[in-house]
């Protein structure tokens, strides 16, 4: 017996289906971008370096690290149901929703300058933390780069200021300064001043500060930080069109290589992804299979991968081996080991 399928669920998903390829759909397209050799030169045809360093003896290298990237559509761009099955079938794009790169709210050149700002900090993370790995002592500066609005504290303090006391304790690093501050401004504590001492034109400059309540939970000063360091010697990072913080562990490995004269990379073409702070710690990223297309493409065997994302990686190209890390220590050990099989794999 044939049963015959009601009109209207016919219709209905008839009309679905064109509507899916006619009208545009909150998605953008994901696809391996070119990878760059942090050893090489900015460009074809250029003198310059990715990576330069001056006023330290360096060693030539005689391979590749590549850091990798990935293409996103512009979020003005249609992407329709075609775009999508394309895309699907090919197996080398991804499909993710518009909000994953672009959150609601928030304009593609607000997206554009946030990219730009978090590649500023992924490269001195990678200075600090290949120097430190290294053995140098990095000083850091904490200095005030904005103030809030609700701050108390905004009459008396002023951008560009550096925190050198907080309560006559000196004040040394990012880290320090958060538990100095926790420590003093517990929602438990009764008074809500500190005494604060800053560097201004030269100067040394003692203020009587407040704390407010940013949340039931939370005292805060109201004060925007950055961390600026001093290095030994100089190093220049140029890179060209890309954003984001991914390129931190590459970066690392760079600068070690280039003043190490072990040669870690031994003439091979190696590829990697990941975030890096300023002590060493590999981070999560996102894209990471369409990073591993883009290595396979440019030649690579191997790839270092931050351990956390492993579990995103369902497909690994024929011929690629890709290797956990979690840190820029675990990292430069996985390109002195001569025995890869041992490392930690993913996918």
């Amino acid at each position: 017996m044939v049963r015959r399928l009601p009109r209207m669920p016919i219709l209905l998903a008839l009309l679905l289906l064109i509507g899916a390829l006619v009208f545009p759909l909150p998605y953008v397209i994901v696809e391996p971008g070119d990878p760059q050799d942090v050893l090489g030169k900015v460009e074809k045809g250029s003198t310059k370096r990715l990576i330069e360093i001056t006023g330290v003896k360096t060693f030539q290298t005689a391979g590749k690290l590549n850091l990798t990237s990935i293409y996103v559509s512009s979020p003005e761009a249609k992407i329709f149901g075609i775009d999508v099955l394309g895309a699907w079938f090919d197996g080398e794009r991804s499909v993710q929703p518009r909000e994953v790169f672009f959150p609601k709210g928030v304009s593609s050149k607000e997206v554009d300058q946030q990219n730009s700002l978090d590649m500023i900090h992924s490269q001195e993370h990678a200075k600090v933390s290949a120097l430190q790995y290294l053995g140098y002592k990095i000083p850091e500066q904490m200095i005030i780069s904005g103030i809030t609005k609700e701050s108390p504290n905004s009459k008396i303090l002023k951008s560009g200021d550096e925190i050198v006391r907080l309560n006559g304790m000196p004040v040394t690093s990012a880290t320090g300064f958060k538990k100095q501050l926790l420590a003093v401004s517990s929602p438990k504590t009764s008074s809500d001043q500190m005494q604060l001492t800053v560097l201004r034109n030269g100067s040394e400059k003692v203020f009587t500060v407040n704390t407010y309540r940013a949340t039931p939970k939370q005292k805060v000063l109201g004060l925007m930080v950055e961390s600026k360091y001093q290095y030994p010697f100089t190093i220049k990072i140029r890179l060209k069109d890309v954003g984001g913080p991914s390129a931190g562990l590459m970066f690392s490995l760079g600068i070690v290589e280039k003043l190490r004269a072990e040669n870690l990379t031994r003439g091979r073409n190696i590829s990697g992804t990941g975030t890096i702070d300023a002590f060493g710690k590999v981070g999560p990223i996102g894209g990471i299979e369409e990073k591993l297309i883009g290595a396979a493409r440019a030649g690579s065997k191997l790839f270092l991968a931050p351990a956390l994302n492993c579990s995103d990686i369902k497909h690994v190209p024929t011929g690629l081996q890709v290797v956990a890390v979690e840190t820029l220590r675990e990292a430069v050990a996985a390109l002195k080991s001569k025995d890869l099989e041992s490392l930690p794999a993913c996918g």
